[in-house]
């Protein structure tokens, strides 16, 4: 789970559907829209159409925030982001999925590109 001050607030997520900008690639859709704070806030959705099984689902979530978490630092601040699964990744290890979010943010340019993130 995200700290408190970076999860998405639940009133936040109709603005960002509505207004945010939309990436996508054959893993993830990304939505953000920038937020006027230092942080940023985030959240994760991963549908049944993806898995019936929740404990799959749930640990497809985990996943996504625990490379979120080890890219917090370098993702530029001030954007609310949802990060949504397109496809079932249950096979993808870690690293894997790190790599393909850090791809996202780089071509969008809400990352940092001075940092190293390999270690």
């Amino acid at each position: 789970m995200f700290p408190k001050l970076n999860r998405l607030p639940h009133e936040a997520f109709t603005r960002v559907f509505q207004t945010g900008k939309r990436l996508k690639d054959e893993n993830f859709k990304i939505v953000f829209v920038p937020n006027n704070l230092k942080i940023c806030h985030f959240a994760v959705q991963v549908g049944v159409k993806i898995d019936k099984r929740a404990t799959q689902r749930n640990r497809m979530k985990r996943l996504i925030r625990e490379a979120i978490r080890k890219l917090l630092p370098d993702i530029k601040n001030g954007f609310d982001i949802v990060i949504i699964a397109q496809k079932n990744f249950s096979e993808k290890k870690e690293q894997e999925i790190e790599a393909v979010l850090l791809d996202l943010f780089r071509k969008n340019n809400l990352f940092y590109s001075q940092s190293n993130t390999s270690g």
